[in-house]
């Protein structure tokens, strides 16, 4: 199967803009152009359902059905239960509030694991809990093939290891 690549970029309005044009966007969730449907889909957030969900009203009740129905449709795509979901405000805050999470948990000697491949997003709120006493070890990518080989990862492993954290 082939990428039918005219195909694609016709999804994403930016793609049109004259001063964009030629250009490769490897960018980060936060940084990133998005397709015409979700802009489609936010602008109709922003003109009609911006309002607190699940309320007895009909923008409200909407609202609810929407949110209702995103989630279904990513626990289906990923294979899980709805209730094995969480969202937050953002990637960079979720990875944050589930280091602090697994944070409590750990205890001074503990152990995790985290690649030099993330985004500081992700890395840092793990690394920051070298604070706390727990030893960060670094799953290092292979600078030739770009990957991070799993017989490095398995050198780092032994009975201190809580987590191996990547994303």
């Amino acid at each position: 199967m082939s990428l039918d690549v005219d195909f694609v970029r016709a999804q994403f309005p930016a793609f049109a803009v004259p001063a964009l044009e030629d250009q490769a966007f490897f960018e980060n969730a936060g940084g990133s152009y998005a397709c015409r449907q979700v802009i489609d889909r936010l602008t109709r957030y922003y003109r009609e359902r911006k309002v607190q969900p699940y309320g007895p009203y009909e923008a409200s009740r909407l609202a609810g059905e929407e949110m209702d129905e995103g989630r279904a449709r990513l626990a289906a795509m990923l294979g899980v239960e709805t209730d094995e979901l969480s969202f937050g405000p953002s990637t960079t805050q979720n990875a944050y509030v589930l280091a602090q999470a697994f944070g409590r948990m750990l205890k001074p000697g503990d152990a995790i694991i985290v690649t030099n491949q993330d985004h500081e997003a992700n890395s840092g709120p793990w690394r920051r809990l070298a604070d706390r006493g727990i030893e960060v070890r670094e799953w290092r990518i292979d600078p030739e093939t770009g990957r991070l080989p799993i017989e490095g990862l398995a050198r780092l492993l032994d009975g201190k290891v809580r987590l191996v954290c990547f994303p």
